[in-house]
């Protein structure tokens, strides 16, 4: 159909004219233009600078947010190189604290173990002196007691009269009191 249209002839009644449809009207053409440039200044006053003016102020927000978080993230390593400096020397001290108390617990052992040898010695000493005493006192006692067995039995011999067979019963009684002592 449309080639039909392009066929007649444009002088035709009735024809639309097609070529110049192809063509706008000069004064709608303006009209459309200045409209468009009005909606384009009135859009840029009332919603592009607004819009632009926050989108700065979001930036600028965030800026200032991301610097306070490289500010904090700083000071987050600064602390935390202080605290593994602060544990490393906790650390070292504490070795040095479990040293020290161990190489005090040696020592202390030591006099311990020579206070024990010591007072171990001096109770030896003192039972082997107390011993050789209550030996020299049951010497002294047992020459005491023979001494005075013998006077006894001197006596005995000397008060009976001087028999053999007298003095042989005086001796095995003496010898039978002795056993029984």
């Amino acid at each position: 159909m449309v080639l039909n249209l392009l066929a007649e002839t444009p002088s035709t009644p009735g024809v639309p004219e097609i070529v110049g449809m192809l063509f706008p009207n000069l004064p709608n053409f303006i009209a459309h233009a200045l409209a468009t440039i009005v909606i384009v200044i009135i859009l840029s006053k009332l919603v592009y600078k607004p819009f632009r003016k926050t989108i700065n102020n979001r930036r600028a927000k965030i800026n200032e947010l991301l610097d306070d978080a490289v500010e904090k993230q700083l000071i987050a390593n600064k602390d935390v190189k202080k605290a593994e400096a602060l544990l490393n020397q906790a650390k070292s001290e504490s070795l040095l604290i479990v040293k020290n108390a161990r190489v005090d617990a040696e020592v202390q052992k030591m006099q311990i173990l020579q206070n024990a040898a010591m007072e171990a010695s001096n109770i030896q000493n003192h039972a082997k002196s107390s011993i050789e005493r209550e030996k020299i006192k049951a010497q002294e006692d047992i020459k005491q007691t023979i001494i005075e067995v013998a006077f006894d039995a001197a006596s005995k011999i000397l008060e009976s009269e001087i028999d053999k067979s007298k003095n042989q019963k005086i001796i095995d009684s003496f010898i039978q009191n002795l056993d029984k002592d």
